[in-house]
């Protein structure tokens, strides 16, 4: 194979896995639009029909990317639209469910499909939280589930723990996460307890952490930004309803880290 064939087998392949990822995310946000009953559904199924024709006409994956492409545009610019009807469904959806009424399965899968956005769209930023949220995905007999991990070693909060002996709460300071580096690590684990051991040449912590959702609670973001403009909702109230449902498995995270004296 000559450097110049590896060069063209690999730029297919990029292309191909791209329009895959594409494809991905536009259905995906295609099905999680019906399922909330978003207006901005209706744009992708146009946009889509239009793609589909334009490719079985022209037979050119790339006219079908373009107007995928365009229709993400369209969804993008949208934004402020569909936060706040996304915001007032879902608090219809949350006001049902305190009543005791059930949601239906699109429903269901609408919020199952917000779960998948925080565990993707999470996994740079708060990581912790993103892998426990994937595991919620599956059952567990014994509902524990052991991690290994240095990186929690390094929240504020936590440092002055590591000399103490005995298990400690962990006193996550809630006015000034962002700017002390707890944010990431008090948005996974806050409560939590965290026991310190001396084993030999090095010590042993365990961090150990009830990870579920809360009944009836709504974290209200980017209030303040641009007058609220983009402001949106995270309904963890929902998340538990499918917990109580049997869709989501909340267990004990248990996150031992091993470091040097």
């Amino acid at each position: 194979m000559t450097l110049k064939s590896f060069g063209q087998k690999l730029k297919r392949f990029l292309k191909a896995f791209l329009f895959t990822i594409l494809c991905i995310v536009y259905l995906f946000l295609t099905i999680w639009t019906f399922c909330y009953s978003l207006s901005i559904f209706y744009v992708f199924v146009i946009v889509l029909a239009i793609g589909l024709i334009l490719y079985f006409r022209r037979k050119k994956r790339r006219d079908l990317s373009a107007i995928l492409v365009v229709g993400l545009l369209i969804f993008l610019i949208a934004t402020p639209y569909n936060l706040s009807q996304y915001n007032s469904n879902a608090a219809g959806f949350q006001a049902r469910v305190n009543r005791g009424k059930s949601l239906t399965f699109k429903e269901k899968c609408g919020i199952y499909g917000n779960v998948l956005m925080i565990i993707v769209l999470d996994y740079i930023p708060l990581r912790e939280a993103s892998v426990m949220n994937f595991y919620m995905l599956f059952p567990k007999e014994n509902k524990t589930r052991v991690f290994y991990s240095n990186a929690y070693l390094r929240a504020q909060d936590i440092k002055p723990l590591l000399d103490k002996k005995g298990k400690n709460v962990v006193a996550w300071n809630k006015w000034n996460e962002r700017l002390n580096g707890n944010f990431r690590f008090a948005a996974a684990f806050d409560p939590c307890t965290i026991e310190v051991t001396d084993e030999g040449t090095y010590k042993k912590a365990v961090l150990i952490t009830p990870f579920h959702y809360r009944k009836n609670y709504t974290t209200r973001n980017a209030t303040h930004a641009m007058h609220g403009l983009f402001e949106f909702h995270i309904n963890e109230g929902l998340f538990w309803y499918l917990q109580h449902k049997g869709w989501l498995h909340p267990y004990t995270a248990v996150w031992i880290a091993k470091f040097d004296k």
